[in-house]
């Protein structure tokens, strides 16, 4: 089997011409009712995907069901062109999906949503596939995700174990998501070692979401003012590319936060909307990491610059694709919709 990244990204973009056109997606996004988005998805290549989950499942649910397994197929089949290190680096950056997928559930559980409500959100293109995303979203609680996850033998399983009990005395669900947030960087990190282009490639990538995940965490603890500098220091996670903890520290409390923003733009952060309503300024922080992955596909032809890029594409487009279906179930206004979506 070819394993060099020359051949990978020859495949990868012959599959970059399915992608939908952005005039195709304002098409969609014109059209009256649910039942109109899904004949008009049928028209494009998620249209077996949605023919299969129809069999199954009814409207928005077979929607949800058929995107999904439309991005799943698409990783599996890259994965299928690649072997020994090219095929471990991609991996690795699958892991990313897995880190968000079990974050997304844990999430739920806390906040006591359905496992329908849940598993629609989810998209399984790691190495958890759909029947065990849908067996973690089935559990009773937060610990009986941890201990299913145990029961997959995942990695994920070691973080979740360690801090479970702290959570079941606080209830903090933040702390238990900065341990997978610390474990998913610090093993990529570390495995992808290599002082060539792609492993360095995959380092700065989560580097990059690091330095979000840092933010978005400072931004929260901003908003508890009595705790102590060596209190917030707990939630920084080490590894970034500008965030040090010095930094965090400053940003995460309300009385330094100040320095702390001119200090981090100093460094080359983009600039955030001058707003305080966190969600709009997650939704700016996610929008960049996602918009510079995007950037790669035009980077080297020969390393994984061009996985990466399409990937985020792809990833970018059923996200909006959801958003409509979305809109069109909800009644919600066209520009509405528009608003939330974005382009890379």
């Amino acid at each position: 089997m070819p394993a060099d990244f020359g051949y990978i990204n020859a495949r990868v973009k012959g599959m970059r011409s399915r992608l939908l056109p952005p005039g195709r997606l304002e098409e969609m996004l014109a059209l009256p009712t649910l039942d109109d988005f899904m004949q008009a998805l049928t028209t494009t290549p998620y249209g077996p995907d949605l023919q299969e989950a129809l069999s199954r499942r009814a409207g928005i649910q077979a929607v949800d069901e058929a995107l999904a397994r439309n991005f799943q197929q698409i990783t599996r089949k890259i994965l299928n062109f690649a072997d020994g290190q090219p095929r471990t680096l991609i991996e690795l950056v699958l892991l990313r999906w897995d880190t968000a997928n079990v974050l997304a559930i844990l999430r739920g559980k806390h906040t006591a949503r359905g496992a329908e409500e849940i598993t629609a959100n989810l998209i399984p293109a790691g190495g958890l596939r759909d029947v065990a995303l849908r067996d973690l979203a089935g559990q009773a609680d937060v610990a009986g995700v941890a201990g299913a996850l145990t029961a997959l033998a995942h990695p994920f399983s070691t973080p979740l174990a360690e801090g479970i009990r702290a959570y079941q005395e606080t209830n903090d669900l933040l702390e238990l998501e900065l341990r997978l947030e610390r474990y998913y960087a610090e093993h990529v990190l570390s495995a992808a070692g290599g002082s060539d282009h792609s492993a360095q490639v995959v380092r700065l990538v989560v580097q990059a979401e690091l330095d979000v995940t840092n933010v978005k965490t400072a931004l929260k603890l901003q908003r508890q003012e009595r705790l102590s500098g060596e209190d917030r220091a707990r939630f920084f996670i080490p590894g970034g590319m500008v965030t040090s903890e010095d930094l965090f520290v400053a940003l995460a409390d309300p009385q330094t936060a100040e320095r702390g923003w001119r200090a981090l733009y100093a460094r080359g952060f983009p600039r955030l909307p001058a707003t305080d309503d966190l969600l709009e300024i997650e939704k700016t922080l996610d929008l960049y990491v996602l918009r510079e992955s995007a950037k790669l596909y035009l980077g080297d032809p020969l390393a994984i610059d061009v996985v990466i890029g399409y990937l985020s594409m792809k990833y970018n487009e059923v996200v909006n694709l959801r958003l409509i279906a979305r809109g069109k179930l909800l009644g919600i206004p066209r520009e509405m919709v528009r608003r939330e979506m974005a382009l890379v």
